[in-house]
């Protein structure tokens, strides 16, 4: 918990700081979507590899390794901040780098977890790890938006750089077990075997379509802020900081009271559908904002239910996952959920450039609402959601 919170305080810095410099060189929101796409992309290209290099390799040096490389990454982007030397061309270089690392360094993080918390308390344990997230994604972008108004940017990026320093330290003091399986097989047949496995799981097949619109629609809102904050709010990185800061704090409050209550929903496509509708009503008058206030309200209230989404995803395929396969699973669902974000965030920047960023994120908003409503709709769906959930449970592992 110390080191995730001294390391993800960093990184919710660097991301502010980072898409504000973007912003800030080209003044176009298809920028914006292209480094989306860079750190997104590696998502979708490693997903057959990942899981399969988690479950059959120490999770504990893959992390340390992962740490160590985004440790110089930031410090590189700092370095050429400072000398006054960087280009476009490095943030990309280095978005998709760092979005390579990252995809590797997830999936492990989320099975050393599960290896931390042990059988039965993995839904638990992913939980807080994301009310860490968002506590940090509360803080991290102000003090980002600050740091940039009143010193500069390169702040940020070494203070994220040093942050990974007691990250490592906390990753090797840590003890767990892993349950090592010798893989057998190339790494796309072990990525098939975790297909065949997800498949079976009708539950998580149905929750992984609502979480995927949350990903596809809501992540392309989000990542278009440094435009809204500027464009349309007149504002400055203060600003930005204040927007990320809001959404971090209705994540932060959706998980620690509002996630309670909705794990005792026994239909949990209903819930987390409903959440993903949710957020979408809120994005819609976000998008007619010019009210800073208004803006910081949408944001959490959006916030309040886009966090349950994955949230509950992850820790359902966690839960229902034999612990030898758990990484491919979570690589698999990274894979899936994430696969399409790269297109989408590249498509919402380069629509915003000609439709406008107010009416992009209408546009998305919509579709958060309509999309899970027309799936809840499906007799066939409705009767799957009330003949799984037992199966669900009696398939956790002992």
């Amino acid at each position: 918990m110390f080191g995730q919170s001294v390391n993800l305080l960093g990184d919710w810095m660097q991301q502010t700081a980072q898409a504000w410099v973007v912003w800030e060189m080209t003044h176009k929101a298809t920028a914006l979507g292209i480094v989306a796409f860079l750190s997104q992309i590696p998502f979708f290209i490693f997903g057959p590899w990942v899981g399969i290099f988690s479950d059959k390799y120490d999770r504990r040096k893959i992390l340390l390794v992962t740490q160590i490389l985004t440790m110089l990454f930031a410090f590189v982007l700092a370095f050429l901040i400072q000398i006054d030397r960087l280009e476009l061309i490095h943030v990309y270089i280095l978005a998709f780098l760092l979005g390579t690392v990252t995809a590797f360094n997830v999936t492990a993080e989320q099975a050393f977890i599960g290896d931390i918390a042990g059988p039965g308390k993995i839904r638990k344990a992913i939980a807080l790890n994301n009310i860490i997230t968002q506590l940090t994604r509360l803080v991290g972008p102000a003090i980002a938006g600050w740091l940039i108004a009143t010193i500069g940017v390169a702040p940020a990026f070494w203070y994220n750089g040093l942050s990974v320093i007691i990250s490592i330290i906390c990753i090797l003091v840590i003890r767990s077990k892993q349950d090592i399986k010798k893989a057998e097989g190339s790494g796309l047949k072990q990525f098939k075997e975790g297909l065949l496995y997800f498949q079976k799981q009708k539950l998580l097949r149905l929750i992984i379509l609502f979480a995927a619109i949350q990903t596809f629609f809501g992540m392309s809102i989000i990542q278009l802020l440094p435009a809204y904050s500027t464009v349309v709010l007149h504002g400055n990185a203060r600003t930005l900081g204040e927007l990320i800061g809001s959404a971090g704090a209705g994540a932060l409050a959706g998980i620690v009271i509002v996630l309670p209550f909705v794990q005792r929903i026994k239909r949990s496509c209903i819930a987390i559908g409903g959440a993903v509708m949710w957020a979408g009503c809120w994005y819609i008058i976000f998008s007619f904002s010019t009210s800073l206030s208004l803006s910081i309200v949408c944001q959490f209230m959006a916030s309040l239910g886009a966090a349950n989404v994955l949230t509950l995803s992850a820790g359902l395929a966690q839960e229902l996952t034999p612990t030898h396969m758990r990484a491919r699973i979570i690589s698999t669902f990274f894979m899936i959920i994430f696969g399409l974000q790269p297109i989408a965030s590249y498509l919402a920047g380069r629509i915003a450039d000609v439709i406008g960023i107010k009416n992009i994120m209408a546009v998305n908003g919509m579709c958060m609402i309509l999309l899970p409503a027309l799936l809840l709709t499906i007799p066939s769906l409705y009767k799957l959601k009330a003949t799984i959930h037992v199966p669900v449970v009696r398939n956790k592992p002992v």
